[in-house]
């Protein structure tokens, strides 16, 4: 063992590697099995010393961007970028290197040079779906929402059944406060795929600030009876219900929640509100003192704490309460 490692560190101050080339390989298709060799065992390092090896034998477009994958793979950003781009010097017209280009800038939030890479795709390949698609949820994150829409109009009108294009569109005229028109590609998204996550929760929230509370319950109740830890989902129902008056119902909701996220003092707040309401003051004090508990300087927690105590007469108790809470809020 000693031997080997003494081996390595030699190789290494002769900056060779323990791998082949100091033993004579420089014959492309033998350096082209050891690398899918090396890919196959996931040794990625020395595919990639491998690959550098090839390219000084041929610089090939394909070749580069064999060797930006590769450095996706092993987290060297840039240096893929650089691939890539050396792939694109040769041929600038090489689909896969720009689709790859642009995923991996768009991974690394650069927006307007991914916006770019993909209208040059889609110059390029006008029917590609996957760029359409790739170039419309760019667009949408620039905040160009009438660019994106048309992209998304053109997608529907060949692929009527695509659901994530009614999503997409969907989320935009949602963004742009058309809720109206919004509502109905959520609703052609469902008639295609009845359990589609997306289209049951957007529906839902536009139902709620349309005031159509009934029918925003039945689409939650949806998701969380797929999504059971759905907790987004579990507090618009219990909002819901607060609304329409059904607190105790809403209670049940909340213990659930609190079951997902017990540490969330504002879940504790909630159910002392409603015990408060339904003349529980005993129970009330205790998820208010479990609020205190998490955080001692929740303004809410003493006002409720405090109105509980009022009911039951302990006057003096809820004096105290009531002035904690203030000198909070101030």
């Amino acid at each position: 063992m000693r031997k080997i490692t003494e081996l390595i560190l030699l190789l290494k101050l002769l900056k060779l590697k323990p791998w082949g080339d100091n033993m004579g390989i420089n014959d492309e298709n033998i350096l082209w099995k050891e690398y899918f060799d090396a890919l196959e065992k996931k040794n990625y390092e020395k595919a990639l010393y491998l690959i550098d090896k090839i390219l000084e034998i041929r610089q090939d477009p394909d070749i580069y961007v064999r060797k930006g994958k590769i450095l996706k793979v092993l987290g060297k950003n840039e240096e893929a970028l650089n691939a890539f781009n050396k792939a694109l010097e040769i041929n600038p017209n090489y689909i896969l290197a720009n689709f790859l280009k642009g995923v991996l800038l768009l991974s690394l939030g650069k927006l307007e040079e991914a916006e770019k890479v993909f209208i040059k795709l889609h110059k390029l390949r006008k029917s590609d779906l996957l760029i359409k698609y790739a170039l419309a949820f760019i667009l949408k994150k620039l905040g160009k929402y009438n660019e994106a829409l048309e992209i998304l109009n053109d997608i529907l009108e060949k692929y009527p059944q695509s659901v994530v294009a009614w999503d997409e569109k969907g989320g935009i005229l949602y963004r742009k406060g058309k809720l109206k028109e919004a509502l109905q590609c959520f609703d052609n998204a469902l008639k295609i795929n009845p359990n589609d996550y997306k289209s049951l929760y957007y529906k839902g929230e536009i139902l709620i600030k349309l005031g159509r509370y009934g029918e925003a319950l039945k689409c939650f109740k949806k998701i969380i009876n797929r999504c059971k830890d759905d907790i987004t989902s579990l507090m618009n129902i219990i909002h819901i219900l607060i609304i329409l008056g059904k607190l105790s119902e809403a209670l049940e909701y909340l213990k659930r929640a609190v079951e997902l996220n017990p540490d969330d003092p504002v879940l504790y707040l909630h159910i002392g509100i409603i015990l408060n309401k339904l003349g529980k003051y005993d129970e009330a004090i205790k998820f208010f003192d479990k609020v205190l508990e998490i955080n001692p300087n929740f303004s809410e927690a003493w006002y409720g704490k405090a109105i509980a105590l009022e009911k039951l007469g302990k006057i003096p108790e809820a004096i105290e309460c009531y002035n904690r809470a203030l000198d909070l809020y101030e």
